[in-house]
């Protein structure tokens, strides 16, 4: 069984799209800290401040999809604030359209314990093949 309770995670990656620059950030929800971290590709795309507001409905609805799913229950989150931190250093792509593919590698390291510093834009179409292969087997 893959499915695991709240209770047993810290992190929750979340795919976030930004609408009015079309764009895809992923949101690495910090359970025990409570707080969100914004992997952004392309950071010159809009200022730290707009991606703090844009993440506020997020933070808000957070906490009551911890209480309705028993999480907050057992005392376990203690804070309804939460903190929106932007991270700055992880790679960057080059050009447009790479975003989705940008977020899917960030949340790949990042759960494999994996250093973001490693993803490389020149393997990007390598990447895209990878991921198509193994949507495809399966068919």
């Amino acid at each position: 069984m893959l499915a695991k309770s709240w209770s047993s995670v810290n992190h929750v990656c979340l795919p976030f799209n930004l609408q009015r620059q079309k764009h895809w950030i992923l949101l690495v929800v910090d359970l025990k800290e409570c707080e969100i971290k914004a992997y952004d590709s392309k950071v010159y795309l809009c200022i730290t401040q707009a991606i703090q507001r844009a993440m506020q409905p997020v933070a808000k609805m957070l906490t009551q999809l911890l209480k309705e799913s028993g999480y907050i229950g057992n005392g376990l989150l203690l804070k309804n604030e939460w903190l929106v931190i932007r991270i700055m250093d992880a790679p960057q792509q080059v050009g447009g359209g790479d975003c989705g593919m940008y977020i899917l590698k960030y949340c790949e390291f990042l759960t494999s314990n994996v250093d973001l510093a490693k993803i490389s834009h020149d393997a990007i179409p390598f990447y895209r093949l990878s991921s198509l292969y193994s949507c495809c087997r399966d068919i």
